[in-house]
């Protein structure tokens, strides 16, 4: 049996737990793939089953990870999956849409659910965690993986519901989130010219192709989804949010 964990992930926090699903799933004799959506555009070979994670953009997931799952992932034969998001709330909605498209495409899911982690989202607004809250939070999410593969494994199911109300103003949330995001960083981002070293990590890694090197300098589009993988991933921390430095998010 051999299955495909199929992510998106912006700052490290989905990374995270989905490179946790492939230690528990080895530790008992299982093998996978890591499908990193940003990197890979197409998706064609088959598994035994799936695992789909993505982090919550205000509530849902966001709209390049669903479109990437649409295109590439084929109607299928009751396939078994687990979907999960990870936000710095309890919960988040994505799981719901991407519970339903998945069921259109004949799937199975055997367990759908959220995975708390720290805020990564503080450049912008909120407060970062603490050390000891990003620890806690992280063992927390661990022992969850757990037993969310033991689950699967043994054919249990785990399926959060989420109110047919909270659906519907979440997706009216992300609809303006959206909006608001797609020109986030040509209007809120520069880059330090003296720091950085034009390794275009960012434009090679940014998963809507926002982000461009044009005569030596870095560019942005109007294609953002405000993942800020760009700015928590450079390796040199040259990016500045309205013109200030700020600490870069480490899971």
């Amino acid at each position: 049996m051999k299955g495909a964990l199929i992510y998106f992930s912006g700052t490290g926090n989905t990374e995270y737990v989905i490179k946790k699903f492939k230690e528990e799933f080895a530790d008992r004799g299982v093998e996978s793939d890591l499908i990193n959506t940003s990197m890979q555009k197409t998706f064609e070979k088959q598994y035994d089953f799936y695992v789909f994670g993505a982090p919550i953009h205000a509530e849902m997931f966001p709209n390049y990870y669903i479109e990437w799952v649409k295109e590439n992932i084929k109607k299928g034969t009751k396939k078994k999956c687990i979907i999960f998001s990870t936000q710095a709330s309890s919960k988040g909605i994505g799981v719901e849409e991407l519970y339903n498209i998945l069921k259109e495409k004949n799937m199975k899911v055997i367990i759908k659910d959220f995975i708390e982690m720290p805020n990564n989202y503080y450049v912008v607004m909120f407060k970062k965690n603490s050390q000891e809250e990003i620890q806690k939070l992280k063992k927390s999410a661990e022992k969850k993986v757990e037993k969310i593969v033991e689950y699967f494994l043994y054919g249990s199911n785990i399926i959060k519901k989420v109110s047919k109300t909270r659906v519907f103003f979440g997706k009216i949330a992300y609809s303006m989130f959206y909006k608001y995001s797609l020109k986030w960083a040509y209007k809120n981002l520069s880059v330090d010219e003296g720091a950085c070293v034009k390794c275009e990590k960012c434009v090679n890694e940014c998963p809507t192709n926002n982000i461009s090197m044009t005569n030596g300098n870095i560019t942005f589009g109007s294609t953002c989804i405000s993942c800020q993988h760009c700015i928590h991933k450079c390796p040199v921390n040259a990016f500045r949010y309205k013109g200030k430095k700020f600490e870069q998010y480490k899971i």
